[in-house]
């Protein structure tokens, strides 16, 4: 092939695969059926006239770009846009049957290969830029700043969408007995509800052991509610999310400092990316844990471990004396840091015993109190004695198997899979120990990370409880980056920068996706659950439910399955070098080829799930195709039979089988669930061993609404209507006897009618309420500013809530206000009318209103311009929410 057919052929690769991603945005493909001969999948596309006119597009762009004689330039830019063809594959007639996972690059997968062509585009256009001088000229302010700013816009955004969570209140709940009390006994906070400030729902004191005195004391160590009493006093919770902040930049610019120190200036900015701006660094950057300020005095000790040690006074080593026997204060595993580093900093001043004795001092005296402080607690100078016997049943050796695998491969905690740059650290290791400068540092820091994670592994909750990947390994961050940076340093041919380049904008780009929207917690999964940023990137696919998760008490089973992921990485890294090797290609090309060979290797492997894996997959794309269904913007296609579905078709691909599997220790009511049914109406069939009638109750329900229910006999199919007013939130299917339950073999949801995605309200469907007195009639709250009591609600303050309606056939409803001990106005919005009460403290009012006929949802929005807390206007009562208007309502 001549050059100039060879670009034209190039130009229009990209700008077809430009045309087919365009067209395929709004497309997706589902797994609707897996039965053992196959996946039966359903393709909502696009209407062929808009391909159509994307690839007559790109006839007119290459037409144009021919005739300015721009096709060999274009060509070289637009290359990397070729890659997008990729997203096809999932719609492909027979490939993606027989490799379901390919199925995840119908999903947000594509932005990632759109972003990447774009960002390569950008480069051959601008030209290949000198990374080294423009990392290089990064200055320690600029690090500082940049990591502060994160840390600090981040944190105020999450702690104002989500407030705090976790063990976060108990460290707060201990300030606040800081504070008030002057003491650590908590009983009384939690009782006088000191925590209601910055905590909503009710928090019982956590602890295990209570003192020798009869007072509880938290588990939690006290060091950091010490460090955050100034700061929470003069700015509440808040200001100690800043206070991490900032904690996290000074921590951020020392792993800067030691990695520069290191590896030169070029590779601590790479170091800094890699390491502070990746989880598991966020969101421990603002989380109110002990780990970030743990990491803040490692880095240091490591940087000092690194510096020249006769440089510093002794007042000087006795102030980093002071700072590093904080350490077990805040966190008693953190003991494992102040020995070791004690002893490493210790070596290097044996000849120096001023020194020495500046820096020994502050720490055999603050160990001695720290010990003393069980003991004048809990009677003994064990640091185990606030645990009670919780150690002895749960932090054992024997764990340490199962324990080092979650921490380093769970997929909702292991650290290698949300920022793979820390395999970069094995290699690291290897080359400081080589080298006769960093020799010395390299093995105290080996030596650091080996006993802490071995430490660590012997706790069987390796995850933490409810937190964020990789918590545990926040404070070793330090002792990582020298080895990643002496690995970066090391990375010299196409093939290494391609690896590492990967691993780090991977991990770049997961915590961007895990922290951009803070109220959907992506970062924060379900222990015993799969992981929310799997969930969100498999599309179609059985992604999370084959990559295996260690939290589970069948961890072992999931060894096995993690083999079959090591041997697709490992012949996707395999690849990179063999391309490297024989195509002379550049690292983009290289990772590209990289990345799909592990895809494909993933995909062969991951070829014939279990039928658990089978059946899930299945249910939940029915669901996925219910939600989001519109006849009028998609096509459908059945891929079984290669032609479009017809409604009945349709139908019968989304009518949802689930198999409820009833434990052996559960307790009446059984539940099952959730089940995300969208807005519509479905017919439920119960289907039970044997033709047996049986006599009981079963419903479809939320928390607080019924959507549909059958009881009394039973027959087999026993089937009632189920209504949706709108999407809901933890449906699930309840029965109330569990022989009932034991006898049901299977729940069949026939779709009657959806209401599809543009007829739904567009507001979000927080909680809904079933109206007392009439079928199908619901409450739905849309937004926070609303305090259910089930058909009854208060308004929060003086804010105005919009409630949704749905009337169930009623012609009127009455309202009955009132707004308690205040007298005030009452702002009323309903079916387009609004108008204003005046309220009489005391009293209440009734309003009628006229229901739109035939309206399936009425917004209805109240305002209140007084409000009052219970507990001031009666002390007897603990409810200090702020109350605007109550708000009951009747429909006839």
């Amino acid at each position: 092939m001549t050059p100039a057919r060879f670009d034209h052929a190039r130009l229009l690769a990209a700008l077809g695969g430009i045309a087919i991603a365009l067209w395929l945005v709004p497309a997706s493909v589902h797994i609707v059926s897996w039965p053992v001969s196959g996946p039966v999948r359903l393709g909502l596309l696009s209407p062929t006239w808009q391909l159509l006119a994307w690839f007559a597009g790109v006839l007119v762009v290459f037409g144009a770009l021919t005739a300015a004689g721009r096709v060999a330039a274009s060509a070289r830019v637009l290359a990397p846009f070729s890659i997008l063809w990729l997203c096809a594959v999932p719609y492909l007639p027979w490939l993606p049957d027989r490799l379901p996972l390919l199925l995840m690059l119908a999903g947000p997968i594509r932005w990632v290969l759109a972003g990447g062509a774009v960002v390569r585009a950008c480069l051959l256009w601008r030209g290949e830029l000198v990374w080294q001088d423009r990392l290089a000229a990064v200055s320690r302010r600029t690090v500082f700043v940049v990591s502060l700013v994160v840390y600090l816009a981040c944190g105020l955004w999450s702690v104002t969408a989500n407030g705090v969570g976790g063990d976060e209140p108990h460290y707060l709940v201990i300030t606040e007995s800081l504070l008030k009390d002057g003491d650590l006994q908590i009983e009384n906070n939690h009782q006088r509800g000191d925590y209601r400030v910055f905590f909503r729902g009710d928090l019982r004191p956590d602890f295990m052991q209570r003192g020798l005195n009869g007072a509880i004391y938290s588990i939690h160590a006290p060091g950091l509610p010490v460090l955050l009493a100034p700061v929470y006093a003069a700015a509440g919770y808040r200001g100690a999310v800043v206070f991490i902040a900032v904690l996290a930049a000074l921590a951020a610019l020392a792993i800067f400092d030691l990695a520069a120190l290191l590896a030169g200036p070029a590779i601590g900015v790479l170091t800094w990316l890699a390491v502070c701006l990746t989880v598991p660094f966020v969101p421990h950057s603002w989380a109110i844990f002990p780990e970030m300020p743990g990491a803040l005095l490692v880095a240091w000790a490591a940087l000092w471990l690194v510096q020249d040690a006769s440089t510093p006074s002794a007042l000087r080593w006795a102030l980093r004396g002071v700072a590093l026997a904080a350490l077990p204060w805040l966190h008693t595993k953190f003991i494992v840091f102040l020995a070791i580093f004690s002893l490493g900093l210790g070596l290097r001043l044996l000849r120096q015993l001023p020194r020495l004795f500046a820096l020994g001092v502050p720490i055999a005296v603050s160990t001695a109190l720290w010990l003393y402080s069980f003991y004048a607690v809990y009677g003994t100078v064990n640091p185990e004695a606030p645990y009670g016997g919780y150690t002895s049943l749960f932090v054992l050796t024997s764990n340490i198997p199962h324990g080092l695998l979650g921490l380093f491969f769970d997929q909702k905690f292991g650290l290698f899979i949300y920022s793979p740059i820390y395999l970069l650290a094995v290699a690291g290791v290897w080359f400081g120990v080589r080298n006769d400068t960093h020799r010395y540092p390299s093995l105290v820091f080996a030596a650091t990370v080996a006993a802490f994670v071995g430490s660590t592994a012997r706790l069987y909750m390796f995850w933490g409880g409810s937190s964020a990947p990789a918590r545990f390994f926040v404070p070793l961050l330090p002792c990582l980056a020298p080895f990643i940076a002496l690995g970066l340093a090391r990375a010299h041919s196409a093939a290494s920068r391609a690896l590492v380049g990967s691993w780090i904008a991977i991990g770049l780009g997961i915590a961007a996706v895990g922290i951009a929207s803070p109220a959907r917690l992506m970062l924060f999964s379900n222990p015993h659950g799969r992981a929310k940023l799997l969930e969100l990137f498999q599309a179609g696919s059985p992604l999370a439910l084959v990559v295996p998760t260690f939290t589970d008490p069948d961890w072992a089973s999931h060894v096995a399955p993690l083999g079959l992921w090591l041997v697709a990485a490992g012949l996707a890294v395999g690849s990179l070098w063999a391309a490297a090797r024989v195509l002379r290609v550049g690292p983009w090309a290289l990772t590209a080829i990289a990345s799909t060979t592990f895809l494909f290797a993933a995909a062969v492997m991951t070829s014939r799930p279990p039928v658990l894996v089978r059946e899930a997959t299945a249910t939940r794309a029915d669901f996925d195709v219910l939600e989001r269904y519109d006849g009028d913007r998609f096509r459908t296609m059945d891929y079984q039979r290669l032609a479009r579905t017809t409604p009945e078709r349709l139908r019968e691909l989304t009518t949802i089988h689930l198999r409820p599997e009833v434990p052996a220790d559960a307790k009446a009511p059984f539940e099952f669930g959730p089940l995300p049914l969208p807005t519509g109406v479905f017919d439920a069939s119960l289907w039970f061993t044997g033709a047996t009638t049986r006599v009981g109750e079963v419903s479809i329900a939320g928390p607080r609404a019924t959507f549909g229910s059958i009881s009394g006999p039973l027959t087999n199919p026993a089937t009632f209507p189920v209504t949706l007013p709108a999407p809901g939130r933890r449906v699930m299917l309840k029965v109330a006897d569990l022989s009932v339950a034991r006898a049901l073999t299977e729940v069949v949801l026939t779709p009657r009618v959806v209401v599809p995605p543009p007829a739904r309200d567009p507001r979000p469907a927080r909680e809904i309420e079933s109206l007392p007195g009439r079928d199908a009639a619901y409450l739905v709250y849309t937004d926070g500013d609303a305090y259910p009591e089930m058909g009854t609600f208060w308004t929060r303050g003086t804010a105005a809530t919009t409630v949704l309606v749905a009337p169930g056939g009623a012609a009127r409803m009455t309202l009955t206000l009132s707004t308690g001990p205040m007298s005030g106005d009452v702002s009323v919005s309903f079916g387009g009318r609004s108008q204003t009460l005046a309220m009489v403290k005391d009293t209440e009012q009734q309003l009628e209103l006229e229901v739109p006929p035939g309206d399936r949802l009425v917004p209805l929005t109240i305002q209140s311009t007084v409000m009052f807390r219970p507990a001031e206007v009666n002390p007897a009562l603990s409810d200090s929410r702020g109350l605007g208007c109550q708000v009951r309502l009747a429909l006839e």
